[in-house]
């Protein structure tokens, strides 16, 4: 696979995960904010290819950086189902080290 192909390929994966995400989120307004440093990356990494190429590595990091700002937007962080799960399967509160 090319390295344009592949960047093509993470780029469909961040538009399918967004538009899961913007369909309805707990809040609009803190979605927004979550959301909002994707659209401050996506354009310097687009105007900056060309002379500043990253690594397969690099573009794949900041894919699930933008992943876990979109679902944190989705949820809002304290209410993501994968937390909730751990917290009642292992029986830990916010600060469990402080019992």
């Amino acid at each position: 696979m090319s390295h344009r192909h592949y960047l093509t390929f993470l780029l469909l994966c961040l538009s399918l995960v967004f538009v899961w995400s913007a369909i309805r989120p707990h809040d609009y307004f803190t979605w927004f904010l979550e959301i909002f440093p994707i659209f401050i990356a996506l354009p310097i990494l687009f105007i900056t290819y060309k002379k500043f190429p990253l690594s397969n590595l690099v573009y794949v990091l900041i894919l699930l950086h933008a992943i876990i700002l979109m679902v944190g937007g989705h949820y809002t962080y304290a209410e993501v189902p994968l937390f909730n799960w751990l917290s009642d399967t292992f029986d830990l509160s916010r600060n469990y080290l402080l019992r």
